[in-house]
């Protein structure tokens, strides 16, 4: 299990102010961590302190030599040339690279402020990466999609590397498309029993497309905590039951039997605007998802656990775990990650 890589996901809602990420920054460099991710929001849940992703990871990008990634943006609030002239330049700030985490979108970044993105969005994504790799090359572009249109388009200004993308896909179809065309892929809200079969429709979309499943590099965003304490779990598994809570058709259609009768298969994350009657809905079914069923979902318990959660998601085809840390005391986890658990995978 060698190959296996470990990153972080950075806390968002961002500590506050925006200097202290600089200092979690320097404290994970600490460590053997490959890379570091941040979410891409303009809300997010909890609500809290959310400076835009892009001008940070800039900031970052002169201070750091890890990897700087996204867990997700998406194509709808900028046009793909100045995303691809905005990620372009950062590139050149950084001394690691960049890597662009991608999705379809979800309401809470899109609706409240009249942002369209609920035609075609995943046909959307395609072009957005589509037409981000055409500017990529310095060449002049011409292309006619559903969504854009360039005539003799070009930047002034090339990646100095190549730039992965990887795809946030939770569907079949967005997966598939992930095998097809992404360097990566990175869901959220997997056990190993759903990681292993959904894994499949890569593999698939892959074959389709005449790419070598192995250079996909198959990541997962998932909650990790370490505690000797069952309390103390009690208590941050109501980060992957937010998850289980949006994802309850995907969790039946693989066989979970979740009896949680006051809420239906029509509430999905992507669908949760804070502030609105569905947080409030939310709040009040967290306590009913099981500890047992948050831990199948989540790196959680004391740290021979987390070893085994780890092979058990490295089995079911996991190349690359983007952790995030929840705690109960997010300093002590991210030692023992970097002490103990990271150099036992290698």
């Amino acid at each position: 299990m060698e190959d296996i890589k470990f990153s972080m996901l950075l806390p968002y809602p961002a500590p506050e102010p925006v200097e202290r990420v600089f200092r979690l920054v320097e404290r994970i460099e600490k460590y053997p961590i490959d890379s570091i991710w941040l979410p891409d929001h303009l809300l997010m849940y909890p609500p809290g302190y959310c400076p835009d992703v892009w001008s940070l990871i800039s900031a970052l990008a002169v201070k750091t030599s890890l990897r700087i990634g996204t867990g997700v943006t998406c194509p709808h609030r900028r046009h793909p040339a100045v995303f691809a002239q905005m990620v372009a330049t950062i590139d050149h700030l950084s001394q690691g690279g960049i890597n662009v985490g991608i999705g379809a979108g979800e309401s809470m970044n899109l609706d409240p402020f009249g942002i369209e993105w609920r035609k075609k969005p995943v046909s959307k994504m395609k072009e957005f990466i589509e037409v981000c790799r055409l500017l990529w090359s310095g060449e002049k572009v011409n292309y006619v999609g559903e969504f854009y249109r360039l005539k003799n388009a070009y930047l002034q200004i090339k990646p100095k590397r190549e730039i992965p993308f990887y795809i946030g896909a939770n569907g079949r179809n967005t997966r598939e498309i992930t095998g097809m065309m992404a360097e990566g892929w990175l869901p959220i809200c997997e056990s190993p029993k759903t990681y292993r079969q959904n894994i499949e429709d890569i593999k698939r979309g892959a074959k389709k497309a005449g790419r070598d499943f192995e250079r996909i590099d198959t990541a997962l965003q998932i909650y990790t905590a370490i505690s000797e304490t069952e309390e103390a779990l009690n208590f941050v598994k109501m980060f992957p039951a937010v998850m289980i809570l949006g994802s309850l058709k995907k969790l039946r259609e693989a066989g979970y039997k979740v009896d949680i009768t006051e809420i239906g298969d029509e509430f999905y994350f992507k669908d949760l605007i804070p502030g609105e009657d569905s947080e409030q809905k939310l709040l009040e079914l967290i306590p009913k998802v099981p500890l047992d069923l948050s831990k199948d979902f989540a790196i959680m318990g004391d740290k021979e656990e987390c070893i085994s959660k780890i092979e058990e998601f490295a089995k079911a085809g996991v190349k690359h775990f983007v952790l995030i840390n929840v705690g109960p005391d997010p300093k002590e986890t991210l030692r023992i990650y970097g002490e103990e658990i990271i150099p036992y995978f290698r």
